[in-house]
């Protein structure tokens, strides 16, 4: 879209207005593959001490894997929130994008935890 010619000018208004749904978008999509990567914590937790003591690497790999993709998908989420102009959406979304990074930390320690007690 056209830069217009600044502020008050309905085309820079409409490309601002564009620019801030994209980069919502931008936003959404990591953040809603954190939140379902952190739905599997539970499943995990709940089968980690009924484990086969042959596949333990697997679920150890698994949750150090899940662990990593919700970091890098909360590293995407800051990277796309640095442009975010609603004063709103970027708290409670920062807010949620850092609750679920940090109980993926605990989540992938408590699998393993409970690997270890096996």
């Amino acid at each position: 879209m056209p830069k217009g010619t600044g502020v008050g000018d309905p085309v820079t208004d409409a490309r601002n207005e564009k620019l801030q749904s994209g980069l919502r978008t931008a936003i959404n999509v990591p953040l809603t593959t954190m939140r379902l990567g952190d739905s599997a914590w539970e499943a995990l937790c709940e089968i980690a001490p009924y484990i086969n003591p042959a596949s333990k690497s697997d679920l150890e790999v698994g949750a150090k894997a899940l662990e990593a993709g919700i970091w890098g998908a909360f590293r995407n989420v800051s990277i796309n929130m640095q442009d975010i102009q609603d004063d709103n959406f970027r708290k409670e979304t920062l807010k949620e994008a850092e609750n679920i990074a940090e109980r993926a930390k605990v989540k992938s320690l408590e699998v393993i935890s409970k690997l270890n007690k096996m």
